[in-house]
């Protein structure tokens, strides 16, 4: 198996972050972490029971303190109030949390987001400009489809509620004949395994007040981590194909299909520590894989940048016209080879870009934003 250097080495990730030997979570000082209310989070305790919690830290007594309750299913779906700090939302949380399909029929309109990283401000913003949610920030998008082009985690401190105003999401535009699709980034696989270099402050705080790592919010006891280890890595809407990170030419050598590729990376996440066979744990889980992969836009010391030829072959195998990816970094929105491909990991909340997304109407192409009216891409 090969390590690569944009990285730690995930086995000793795991095992240091497991058994709770992080240096940065043992020289952190409480009274240099802002106040916060984090939460909520839930854990199943039996089939039809759950608890909730919040973890709150008062910076000024220096005060952090677990608040909890319980609740139990009275039917197929679960539905209580937040209870902490300011938290007024309500939670509605199916009993039964199931993986989608990767395939989905044309649509007739669909708006992209790239990398989040916990800035729920901006989210919300370039959402209710574009009519996606309301001041309520309930779903007003009807049959439309919004795709999360993974990386959601990290860097923000607002990653839970973004979490959560997805997890909701989610469940209105069902209702309403639409789609919420959140793609899997290298960021969810980062929190997922305990690999904690990016995440903010308050939540390595949170997480040793009560003894946890802060993969242990997402663990499978967990709701948000039983909801996260259902996503996709790849999704096609249509002829539109979205990764997080890209398909490099390694990857495409093992022609498999969309839901293939999606069940195998599950299964790699769900069982990384306990895999039998590590034959495709590069490919799924390092820089050659749809999380990471950076062969689009630049050439580093493990890949050449890729040749129209390779996203061609791509295209053809996935039976898609275009691959709008997330995870490199760029200035704004844009196609290139010929509209084959289309960047859309702008620094959302950076104040040095203007937030933006995609949005795919009558095969043609836009950005949005949260205070223009859109844009052509051309």
């Amino acid at each position: 198996m090969r390590f690569y250097n944009i990285y730690l080495p995930l086995f000793i990730l795991i095992f240091c972050n497991f058994y709770g030997y992080s240096q940065q979570d043992t020289e952190m000082d409480s009274l240099l972490v802002s106040s916060y209310v984090e939460g909520p989070h839930i854990r199943y305790s039996t089939d039809n029971k759950v608890d909730v919690f919040y973890i709150k830290h008062d910076s000024i007594k220096n005060k952090t303190k677990k608040i909890s309750k319980s609740f139990r299913y009275k039917n197929d779906t679960l539905t209580f109030k937040g209870f902490a700090g300011s938290d007024t939302l309500t939670y509605i949380i199916p009993k039964n949390i199931k993986s989608q399909t990767g395939l989905y029929q044309k649509a007739d309109q669909i708006i992209v987001l790239g990398d989040i990283h916990g800035e729920l401000e901006a989210l919300i913003g370039i959402l209710r400009f574009n009519k996606v949610i309301d001041e309520n920030n309930k779903w007003i998008y009807g049959k439309g489809h919004l795709v999360f082009t993974g990386d959601v985690f990290d860097r923000g401190n607002k990653v839970t509620e973004c979490l959560w105003l997805i997890f909701q999401l989610e469940i209105q535009a069902k209702k309403a004949g639409g789609n919420v699709h959140y793609i899997i980034g290298n960021h969810e696989m980062m929190a997922l395994l305990f690999d904690d270099r990016y995440v903010a402050k308050k939540y390595k705080h949170a997480a040793r007040h009560i003894k946890f790592h802060y993969s242990h919010f997402f663990d499978k006891q967990s709701v948000l981590g039983t909801w996260l280890r259902s996503k996709n890595t790849l999704l096609r809407i249509g002829d539109h194909l979205f990764v997080h990170g890209g398909i490099s030419p390694q990857f495409l050598e093992k022609k498999m299909k969309i839901d293939d590729v999606n069940i195998k990376m599950r299964y790699h996440l769900n069982n990384y520590t306990q895999l039998k066979d590590t034959t495709l744990v590069d490919l799924f889980l390092y820089s050659y894989g749809p999380l990471w992969y950076r062969g689009y836009l630049s050439r580093t010391p493990n890949h050449d940048r890729i040749s129209l030829a390779k996203v061609t072959e791509t295209l053809d195998f996935y039976e898609s016209r275009v691959i709008i990816f997330g995870h490199t970094p760029v200035a704004r929105v844009y196609p290139f080879y010929s509209f084959k491909l289309i960047a859309m990991d702008v620094p959302i909340g950076d104040p040095n870009y203007i937030d933006q997304a995609l949005l795919i109407e009558n095969q043609k192409y836009y950005r949005i934003f949260a205070h223009k009216e859109k844009e052509r891409l051309r």
